[in-house]
């Protein structure tokens, strides 16, 4: 299963007319993105550590990539992990969540990186420099 199929799901529930979809909209968006950069990372070799956080470990080996790609997916990946904590855990009220703009967003966002690192997957050349980009 491809992790992108999980923007499907957040542009179903943004449809959604509550605050509740619209959470869970950011969530599967976070989602499709984070487990493409993962899968990413291991088809290129990476692992993480054992018992390392793995949401983690991603973004920051994009992140302290050499890449302006990579560095860009993973900014994407830091604001759309910090709108999914917001989603999953505080639940009290807030303007993030009154309407589905939040939603949205975070959508355009994942569609737009999972864009890019689709263009680098793409480009044997470009896929080799992010590879060689990668910190040891």
């Amino acid at each position: 299963m491809a992790g992108r199929n999980f923007l499907n799901v957040a542009r179903f529930v943004l449809s959604g007319q509550s605050e509740y979809h619209w959470r869970a909209a950011v969530i599967h968006a976070y989602y499709a993105l984070f487990l493409e950069c993962r899968d990413a990372l291991l088809a290129w070799g990476q692992n993480p550590a054992q018992g390392q956080n793995v949401h983690a470990w991603a973004r920051l080996r994009f992140a302290y990539s050499s890449s302006a790609d990579l560095k860009k997916i993973a900014g994407a990946l830091d604001k759309l992990v910090r709108l999914r904590n917001k989603a999953s855990y505080e639940l009290t009220a807030t303007a993030l969540f009154s309407s589905p703009a939040t939603a949205q967003d975070a959508i355009q966002t994942a569609e737009h990186e999972l864009a890019l690192l689709d263009q680098i997957l793409a480009d044997p050349l470009r896929r080799q420099a992010a590879i060689t980009s990668l910190p040891p």
